[in-house]
């Protein structure tokens, strides 16, 4: 059975359109599939307190800090508390952009970042002659 074709384009039939809404339906619900799971595993990272796993991308989620590529990482948490040292691999010349672009400010000797809200306080410093990075993060919730 074909709908009827008052405008000379190519007839459609039933079947054609049930195959189109099929396909529709399925990428609709792999999209929400796909969003969900990628929710899932922003919770996930953010809610580790832990040094095993997502340990870099937990500190770059709740800080803001992008943390490049590192020869040396030196983690120790406590319940609450996540103190981490990165020695950063950075090239002299992209220094000052990296502290530009994650707002580190000249501070007593050292360049310096931190906030607060409702889930955490942290601190970050980053010494320009070792290139280490400290952060600590105290969890609220």
């Amino acid at each position: 059975m074909t709908l009827p074709n008052k405008t000379g384009s190519p007839n459609v039939s039933i079947k054609q359109m049930k195959q189109l809404l099929y396909i529709i339906s399925g990428i609709t619900i792999l999209s929400f599939l796909f969003m969900g799971g990628c929710r899932i595993l922003n919770k996930h990272i953010i809610n580790r307190q832990d040094c095993a796993r997502f340990n870099i991308d937990n500190i770059e989620v709740r800080t803001g800090i992008d943390i490049p590529t590192v020869e040396n990482v030196v983690c120790e948490c406590a319940p609450g508390t996540k103190d981490a040292e990165f020695t950063l691999t950075l090239k002299r010349q992209d220094l000052a952009y990296y502290l530009a672009r994650n707002k580190f400010s000249w501070s007593q000797g050292t360049f310096v970042n931190s906030n607060e809200d409702d889930y955490t306080k942290w601190m970050a410093t980053l010494d320009t002659t070792t290139l280490k990075l400290k952060v600590h993060i105290d969890y609220k919730k």
